[in-house]
């Protein structure tokens, strides 16, 4: 068992260790920027026999949790359905969470004692990683209305210039 911490982050709690790939609420970072955690709420520390736990008031003093951001983008589409029956009354409205994807590296406990996730295991972790995080809006894919319409145009104009190079190579024969 490794040393591990709970923190607060997004009005939620998470438990993390080094090496640990989390989905928390969106921050305000770009990714591969690094973050630094400082709500800690529990720290636990392996021992020979038994673990030593530490509890905060609400939090831990000096403790901290580095970690890095691998990934962002928004989560599944939840479906709200608001329905009284009898009285023709129907709302569906739909909601994506924008969220980040977070790669645990650093779990220090303030007491001198810090347990990190060294580059090989790093580089190895990121290399099975794989996003199920979606990016935002229809202008990241090609299906929007405006570039059918310019793909199209384009297949076109090839499509056409094609066969008059071909006509032209027959005559010159």
């Amino acid at each position: 068992m490794a040393m591990y911490a709970v923190i607060e982050t997004g009005g939620k709690q998470y438990r993390v260790q080094p090496g640990d790939i989390v989905e928390i609420e969106k921050l305000a970072s770009a990714e591969g920027s690094s973050i630094n955690f400082d709500k800690i709420l529990l720290l636990s520390t392996p021992g020979a026999d038994n673990s030593k736990i530490v509890l905060g008031k609400p939090y831990v003093n000096g403790a901290s949790v580095q970690a890095e951001i691998v990934g962002q983008g928004r989560g599944e589409k939840v479906m709200i359905v608001k329905m009284k029956r009898r009285k023709q009354y129907r709302r569906t409205q739909g909601h994506r969470q924008e969220q980040t994807q977070i790669l645990i590296t650093e779990v220090n406990n303030g007491a001198g004692e810090k347990l990190s996730l060294d580059a090989a295991a790093k580089k190895e972790r990121l290399a099975k990683f794989i996003t199920n995080l979606k990016p935002r809006g229809l202008a990241s894919t090609p299906k929007t209305l405006g570039s059918r319409k310019r793909l199209a145009a384009a297949a076109k104009a090839t499509a056409a210039a094609a066969p008059a190079a071909k006509t032209k190579a027959k005559k010159g024969k």
